[in-house]
């Protein structure tokens, strides 16, 4: 069919964009519809920053349905908890009591550093990477918490693969590990966020994703809920030779460029015609 024609000329066009790219960078794409897929560097290990939350947040969930953890319990947030750094929760002033819930959606939706702290402590390091290997995500680990610079500098780095991000997304959409935690963590990841992702996708589009930066670093990754064509995606760079906009801009280039063809795809029958316009056509 046609469709697999698009799908060779798309991996030579992100296979240009990544090589040329004044660093590092992999790409992994899949649909989740027909299999489709395409992994330029996809199984190179780089730092995910905070994409590395999105297992994070799925090992809470998993906890609170096994009655391990209850998540709507109520955690006073004290000094000797607050780190610096991304987020809302060290600028705030007088007491803070939220539920483990929205703790980990303040991880999520603002990436708050003393909420992704917190929730790797109610979490376990060890227990999000046993849970990751049991699904047969084997190149994502956790390792450190937020800003623990002696670590970073030790190459103790939280790191993942595109693919294995791609495959954890494509468990999600497929209602593992189980159906309720699937659903309860892309509800979460489909909140309101700044992401590169959300540049690329039309506001009417659903996204569940968790964008991330370091120094030298960026990366993004997530499901598009097109009508007829979803799909995950997962682009990452690292040794970075240029500044942090730079490094944006070219993910939202590429993502841009997978995005147009998958909207192809989206509108389209097997053969290329657009089914969207239809109606339009006499």
């Amino acid at each position: 069919m046609s469709k697999e024609m698009m799908w060779e000329q798309l991996n030579e066009r992100v296979e240009e964009m990544i090589y040329t790219f004044p660093g590092i960078a992999g790409c992994s794409v899949k649909s989740m519809i027909d299999g489709n897929s395409l992994s330029i560097n996809g199984g190179v290990k780089f730092p995910i920053a905070s994409t590395m939350k999105i297992p994070i947040l799925l090992q809470l969930l998993l906890l609170d349905e096994k009655g391990e953890l209850d998540i709507n319990e109520l955690v006073d947030i004290i000094p000797e908890m607050i780190y610096p750094g991304s987020g809302i929760i060290s600028y705030l002033e007088g007491p803070v009591r939220l539920s483990i819930l929205d703790i980990a959606i303040l991880m999520i939706i603002v990436s708050d550093n003393t909420s992704t702290n917190l929730c790797i402590d109610y979490a376990g390091i060890n227990k999000t990477n046993d849970m990751l290997r049991s699904l047969g995500v084997d190149n994502i680990t956790l390792r450190r918490k937020m800003q623990d610079t002696e670590s970073v500098v030790a190459n103790r780095e939280n790191i993942g693969t595109p693919d294995d991000c791609v495959l954890l997304l494509e468990h999600l959409y497929n209602g593992r590990p189980t159906k309720d935690s699937a659903e309860r963590c892309l509800a979460v990841l489909r909140k309101t966020k700044k992401s590169l992702l959300n540049r690329v996708i039309p506001p009417e589009v659903p996204l569940a994703n968790k964008p991330g930066g370091m120094a030298r670093v960026r990366c993004d990754a997530g499901i598009i809920y097109l009508s007829h064509y979803p799909y995950a995606v997962s682009i990452q760079t690292s040794f970075s030779e240029i500044g942090p906009e730079e490094q944006e801009n070219f993910i939202v280039e590429l993502g841009l460029m997978i995005h147009s063809v998958m909207a192809v795809l989206d509108s389209s029958n097997d053969y290329g015609q657009g089914i969207s316009l239809l109606n339009r056509v006499a």
